[in-house]
This record gives structure tokens, sequence and C-alpha cells, in this order.
């Protein structure tokens, strides 16, 4: 009669072992191009769970269990993670020790490729150690012992390991931690009655589980509302394998705008008036615009990976598909890119490149080949090409600290004229465009330099501004950052007849970043001065500039051009904090507080009847059981004195007397009596005060459920107990009923 239990407990245990190893691989599930990683992991979970059945029964089970496991590792990867069965099934030794070797580098080469990946090779190797190495230790402890909490302990190891490794923001995050929760909390409370039952404690604990779920539920619930989630999280990425300083050892490849007349690749299918980029510069270091390893601002997307089968655009829009050609005279490392890419293929025929030497950087949109591209390499791509339009009433994404560029901030005093509180952000850059385009001067040859001093005072700063293409795209990004909108500038070339793309055809132009994410063009013709050196007409300051463009009044502060200025603190203009919006915070946390406080009431009271429920006292069931009832009368709204004998009461709450000169009877009793009545009696007090609850109407009813009112009377009894004003605020006949009590009982 007891094996169908032992078979029961021993399948269940199986079946949540291998289902929480299903649902933490589940984690990966948007890292994957297919399910067929779930095979990888699964497969081992499954051979763990026999073997540790088989052998747990034998004397020195666990050590034949840890040897056949390890000893299996390497045979069972090669056919569940890279599928390479050798001659008659068996994996030759070169598999086997590609599964060793391959399973350290796995995790850092998975975290190094866009997602999703293709369910094949080594980054198999992932999801089977992820497998392997969780339910190694879980099967045994769930199958071979009887431990309540210990087989719990690997497979949350097992989800933290997974965390680590899986995209920042799984989707149904939330919903899969409250499922694991929920399914660990239950598996561990049925296997401690469980191995209460074989020493033969056993106790009906469905109420204490439901319990221990409940609370589970409402300790997220309270954490969720006190601390919101901002759909983000703080964890640190793993770090890319190899290859970090990408963009750095690459920033010397990328071509300048010059002249020359040099074919330097061929592309076909570019959208009319689209522009192809080299790279993107997102970094100003204080001498030069460069590309950065990681972009500011960009978070996990904005770091060079590898790619996988497909790439996931950030951004919707319509799709094109792109060939180019590379010409013996491009001597880079970049490849031309149009928009967000989201698939990519290689000629292997005549070029050297591979898949994997290609590191593409999502918040920039631009691709690098380690070890350079080579003249035979043909490539056709796929890409979103984002809408190009900039209007001055787009709202912009407020610049990061980081986007700010910290060492352009020799810019700022030359950019006091535009920061005006009364336009937008987007405004003001827009003013500083116009203004460099009306008063400036443009030149195709000298320095391109970058320096602060040539970028502020022989250029912003200077009484007449002169500046090549180039240096005008610095400035106009650099002032942009400085007034609060992410900017940065950018490589290309728009293609020309047939979709040739010259030296003297390469160009830089500014991309500002919007609200919703996406980088918008900055035309050249709207910052690049229009005045030739020759011109001899009078250029007006900046701030005569701003005044004429906003109609400023005349007590406005003015700047002279170029001047050496030294702004004094009260010279910033700040935007005053709106004082309602800290009430209103407050007020929300304080109601969040406050429903936070009500849904633990349900709870609460449980545990208050659970408590009475156990007392030792044989008076205390006939004592607690009609305080039952008349705390339920208490939440409903109709409260009666308590000062009242039992039977008062009765007649208060309009109900049968019987239960309460039953009570008194027991009370008053000189001996204890059966503890079998003092249950039943328990028994007709609780269907007494559902029958309370049932007699009001829909909202008393719900009201009930959440009402404190009984909480509080409660705990106002307690602390005049504590005061000593009415003893434990008993009736008068129940004092000498007390006295009367067996000691013990």
């Amino acid at each position: 009669m007891r094996e169908a239990p032992r078979w029961a407990g021993t399948l269940v245990d199986c079946v949540v072992v291998l289902g929480t190893v299903a649902l933490v691989l589940t984690m990966l599930d948007e890292s994957f191009w297919s399910r067929g990683y779930l095979v990888a992991g699964l497969v081992p979970v499954v051979f763990l769970l026999a073997l540790a059945w088989l052998v747990r029964s034998t004397e020195d089970g666990v050590w034949v269990y840890a040897l056949v496991s390890l000893l299996a590792y390497a045979p069972l990867g090669a056919l569940a993670a890279l599928q390479r069965p050798g001659p008659w099934i068996v994996p030759t030794v070169e598999t086997m020790n590609r599964v060793l070797g391959d399973t350290y580098t796995a995790p850092r080469l998975f975290v190094s490729t866009l997602p999703p990946v293709e369910a094949a090779g080594t980054l198999m190797l992932l999801p089977y150690a992820i497998g392997f190495g969780t339910a190694f230790p879980a099967a045994w402890l769930a199958l071979g012992t009887r431990r309540a909490i210990a087989p719990m302990v690997p497979l949350v190891a097992g989800l933290a390991a997974t965390i680590t490794v899986a995209v920042l923001i799984p989707d149904y995050y939330v919903l899969r931690g409250a499922v694991l929760t929920v399914v660990l909390v239950t598996w561990v409370a049925a296997r401690a009655r469980r191995a209460e039952a074989l020493v033969g404690r056993r106790r009906t604990g469905l109420a204490a589980t439901l319990v221990a779920a409940l609370v589970v539920g409402a300790v997220s619930g309270v954490v969720s509302v006190l601390v919101p989630d901002n759909d983000q999280t703080d964890r640190v990425r793993l770090d890319p394998a190899g290859d970090r300083a990408v963009a750095s050892s690459a920033s010397e490849t990328l071509i300048p705008p010059g002249e020359g007349r040099q074919q330097l690749f061929r592309a076909v299918g570019v959208p009319d008036g689209a522009r192809m980029r080299l790279g993107t510069l997102d970094l100003y270091d204080g001498e030069s615009w460069r590309p950065a390893d990681e972009s500011p601002g960009a978070g996990p997307a904005g770091t060079f990976r590898r790619l996988g089968r497909v790439v996931e655009p950030l951004h919707p829009g319509p799709e094109v598909e792109v060939r180019v050609r590379i010409a013996p005279a491009y001597t880079g490392d970049w490849l031309p890119m149009l928009g967000e890419l989201t698939g990519l293929e290689l000629d292997y025929r005549d070029g050297r490149t591979q898949i994997e030497d290609v590191r593409y950087n999502q918040a920039t949109s631009s691709a690098v080949v380690v070890g350079g591209v080579d003249p035979r390499d043909d490539y056709t791509f796929t890409s979103v090409v984002p809408s190009a339009g900039l209007r001055p009433s787009d709202a912009t994404m407020t610049a990061t600290e980081e986007q700010r560029q910290p060492e352009g901030a020799f810019l700022d005093r030359f950019l006091v004229p535009f920061d005006r509180p009364e336009v937008s952000p987007l405004q003001r850059v827009l003013l500083l465009a116009r203004y460099l385009r009306l008063n400036g001067e443009v030149r195709l040859s000298g320095s391109s330099s970058q320096s602060p001093v040539d970028l502020g005072l022989r250029l912003v700063g200077a009484d007449r501004m002169s500046a090549t293409p180039f240096q005008y795209s610095a400035v106009t990004a650099l002032g942009a950052s400085r007034l609060g909108v992410p900017a940065r500038v950018v490589l290309g070339a728009t293609p020309g007849r047939r979709g040739i793309v010259t030296r003297s055809d390469i160009v830089s132009w500014v991309e500002l970043q919007l609200a919703d994410g996406t980088w918008r063009t900055l035309d050249p013709a709207r910052y690049t001065g229009v005045h030739s050196g020759s011109d001899e007409e009078v250029t007006i300051g900046a701030p005569e500039f701003v005044e004429e463009e906003l109609d400023l009044d005349d007590d406005q502060v003015k700047i002279p051009k170029g001047a050496d200025i030294e702004l004094s603190p009260d010279a910033v203009i700040e935007e005053q904090t709106n004082p309602w919006r800290y009430v209103g915070l407050a007020a929300a946390a304080i109601a969040g507080a406050l429903l936070a406080l009500l849904a633990l009431v349900p709870l609460a009271k449980r545990v208050r009847r659970v408590r009475r429920r156990r007392t030792t006292s044989w008076s205390g069931l006939y004592v607690n059981g009609w305080q039952e009832v008349l705390d339920a009368a208490r939440d409903r709204g109709t409260p009666v004195p308590e000062g009242w004998s039992r039977v008062a009461q009765a007649g208060g709450l309009g109900v049968d007397p019987g239960l309460a000169r039953r009570a008194d009877a027991a009370v008053f009793a000189p001996a204890a009596g059966p503890a079998e009545d003092g249950l039943d009696y328990w028994q007709a007090c609780q269907a007494l005060r559902r029958q309370v609850l049932a007699e009001a109407d829909v909202r008393h009813r719900a009201w009930a459920l959440v009402n404190p009112a009984s909480l509080l009377a409660g705990w106002a009894r307690g602390r005049r107990h504590l005061d000593g004003r009415s003893g434990r605020q008993v009736r008068h006949e129940d004092r000498r009923a007390r006295r009367q009590q067996p000691t013990g009982a």
C-alpha cells in the first residue's frame, strides 16, 4: 500500500526537475533562432534523472552516480549539443576533446553574438552545460535523498547562471520568475510533508502550502508596487570573447573626405538619395571625434558583436536588399552599410572574409571586419531604412552624461546665446546650425583639426568663421551634444550613377537622436557655411543673431563675438522644478502603500485564525471560536459591544444563542471537557461566521474581506492588556472560569 505514494513522489520529483530546467532554459528563447537548444539542454537532464533512479538504492550510489555522470559529459555533449556521432554512434576523441575545450569559451562567444543566433555548433554547448550543471546535483538530491530544500538550490543556481548570458530583458520575465517561485515553494513543501510521513509525523499541510504560495505572491506584488520596475536591469553583461577594442583599433582606417576619382566600391539596390555609411564617430575624446567601442548611452546595443543568422532591427521600417562589390582602392576595415542591418551574406568564392570575422554595432549601424576588408570581398545585405526627415517640432532624446561629451565642455561658453530655455532642445541646435551656415565660410583645403582651439576660438568664437565641411560637422555635433541633444558624426557617401562611390564622394554629416530612439540626419546644407573666403560682408555675432531670430527684448545680455568670457553662476538659466510633481509622487506612494497593506489584510486574518485554532488552552477554542463570529460582524460593519454577555451578543447579531450558551457552559465548567467537543464547537463557529458574512450584501461582503477593523480591535485589546487597564479584556463571568482551568490543560 505504500509503494504507490513512493513511486508517485519519485515521478513528481522527476517532473519538477525536468520542468524547472526547461523553464530556466526558456530564458534563452529570445537568444536562439529556433528551439533546438532545448533538446541539447534537456537530454542531459533526462540522462541524469534516469541514472540517479537506477543507482540510488545501491550501497555506493552517490559515488557511482558522480563517476558515471562526469565520464558521460563529453560523449553525451558530442551527441546532444554538437550532434556529431562517430563510427558506430560513438563520438571520436577529437569531438569529445572539442566538447571539453569549447564549454569554457561558449558563454563568451554566445554573449558576443547578436541575438538571435543559430542553434548549432559550439553555441549549443551553452544550454547543454546549463542543463547538465543544473541537473547533476539536483537529480541526485531529489531522487537519492529526502532533504526538502536541497534539490532547489542547484535549480536556483542554474537560473542565476542562465540570467547572466540571456538577453537583458527576456519576454515574460516576471511571469517566468513567478511561476518558477510558486513551483519550487510548493515542491519543497510537498517533499517536507513526504519526509514527515516516513517518520510518522504526517500532518495535513495543504493549507500551509497554499499559505506559503500566497505569501510569495503577496510579497512579490508588494515589492513590485513599492519598487517599480523600470523595464531595465542592473546586472552586468559578460565581456565579449576577444576583440574588445574593435572600433578603436580600426578608427585609423576610416576613409576621410578628400579628393580623388578612385573607385572604392559599387552598391546596387540603394534607394535614391540614401546615404551609405562607412563608420560612425560617436565619442569626442578632447582632440577629435572617433568611433567608440561602447557607444555612449546605447547600453547593450552599443557594442561590436558577432553576427548570427539574422539580426533583429531596433526600429521598424521598409526593408531593402543591397549588393556591394569592393574595389581594389578600398583599404579600410569598415564595411559600407545602409540603415539597420537584418542579414548579411558574404561571397566566399573570391573573397577571404568570413561571417565570423564581422563585428556589428546595432546602435551605430556600423560593421567592422577584423583583419580588414579584402578587395575581393563581395557581399549582399538586407536592412531596414528608417525615416530620414527632421522637423523642428520633433521631440528629441534627452542626452545622458556620456552623450553630452564631457570633453567638449570648452564649447559651453560659446553656446550661451543658443541655450535658451524658451525653445526646445532641437530648436536650439537648429539655431546653432543656421548661425554657422549664414555666418561661416567654407574652405576645401587645409587642416580639419578638431581640437578645442580649432573648434572653439578659431571657429565658433572667431570674428570670421572659416572651416572645412568636416569641421562644421564636428562642431555641430559637439554643440548639439552640449545643448542636450544626442548627436554623432557619420562618414559615408551617396552612391552616384550606377551605384559607384569614389574617394571624392566621401562626406560627413550629423545625426541627431529623436525621442523614439531613431537617428535622423541633419543635412550638411543646414550647417555648413555658405560664404566663400573672398566675401567681404561683415557677419554678426551669435547674440545679435539669436536676438534677431527669436525677436528678443533689448535688455537681453549680449556677449561680443569671440570674447574670452567668464560666466558667473547666476548667469546660468535653469528650469524651475514643478513642486506639484513631488506632491503627486508622494500621494501616489502613500496610495500604493495603503493598497499594499489592504492586500495583506486577508493573509493576516488567515494567520490569526490559524493561531486561534492552535491554542493550547482547553477553553481557548470556545473563546476564540466565538471571537471569530464577533470579528466577522465587526468587519462587515455591524459590531456588537464586547462588554456584553455572549447571549446578549448573539441577540444583537440576530443569531441562535445556542452557541453562546454552549461557550458559557464550557468556560464555566470546573474541568476540561473532551477535546473533540472543542473542535466541534470551533467548526460550528466557523459555519456561523460564514453565515454572518453571507447575510450582508455584495459590497459589505467584499469590504469585509479587506476591512482591518477586527485586526485593529485586537491590537487595541493587546495594548490595553499591556497597559494593565483591563486584564486580557475578557468578560467578568470568564475570569472565574479562567481561574478554574486545570494546570497544564
